[in-house]
């Protein structure tokens, strides 16, 4: 009878032990969960900071000792795909501020350059054209190398099927909100602008451009206002998610 009611307290004890390591293992996750979710909040907010300068090379420390486990391979994954993308981003305006893409339609500059067979419009809108280009390409290759990447990363199934599908959907993605895609459209734009400037006479009045016949008025301007359309249309955007990501943190 001793030994049975020992053999009870021992299956008791091993039940019960069972049964605090589960609840033990459902507090850490949920624990964890709650930290990741602090830790993405103010790293995300310290990035989203530095990438309003995008004259300064982004820095930020991924790791977190508040973070163990897969939440923290999963925090030190998308840290750092952020960075990457932001930085790859501000490392291609740097480059179109270098190539002075900002003062392409300066009617001074454009009477000056008109004197030397707008040697240096035509060097501006190449240099344009393959610094987009380049960045087209590296944002594809960080798109793919860091799926790769999360396929091999040492995760819950179910988090990296979440991490999966998301990086997949953005590189799928044809969006018509995409800012980079609206750049595309406005060096378009510039090329056929200065191809007019180029066939056409032209006159500088203050910070004008004046053509002689009205034709050339109405096609000057119709891609002026396309110009201005388009930029007004990224400024939405850039606030747009401004206000997403303000509400996310």
């Amino acid at each position: 009878m001793r030994r049975v009611l020992v053999l009870i307290g021992v299956v008791v004890l091993c039940i019960g032990s069972f049964f605090f390591y589960q609840h033990y293992q459902q507090q850490r996750v949920l624990n964890n969960q709650k930290m990741f979710d602090v830790v993405m909040s103010e790293k995300m907010r310290a990035l989203y900071m530095q990438a309003q300068d995008w004259s300064t090379p982004v820095q930020l420390d991924i790791h977190d000792d508040r973070l163990s486990g897969d939440y923290k391979k999963m925090s030190e994954f998308l840290l750092t795909y952020w960075m990457q993308n932001i930085e790859a981003r501000n490392q291609y305006l740097r480059e179109l501020k270098a190539a002075n893409w900002d003062t392409f339609l300066d009617v001074e500059r454009l009477d000056r350059d008109r004197k030397q067979d707008y040697a240096e419009t035509e060097k501006m809108l190449a240099d344009v054209t393959k610094i987009s280009a380049e960045y087209e390409k590296q944002r594809l290759q960080l798109q793919l190398s860091s799926l790769q990447q999360a396929k091999q990363l040492s995760i819950d199934d179910e988090m990296k099927t979440s991490l999966l599908a998301k990086i997949e959907s953005n590189i799928n993605a044809e969006n018509a909100d995409d800012i980079f895609v609206i750049e595309q459209q406005i060096i378009e734009k510039a090329q056929a602008m200065f191809d007019l400037l180029k066939k056409d006479q032209w006159q500088k009045k203050g910070k004008m451009i004046l053509f002689p016949e009205t034709a050339q008025v109405k096609k000057f301007n119709a891609l002026y206002q396309d110009v201005l359309k388009l930029n007004a249309k990224m400024n939405n955007i850039k606030k747009n998610n401004t206000e997403v990501l303000d509400e996310e943190l």
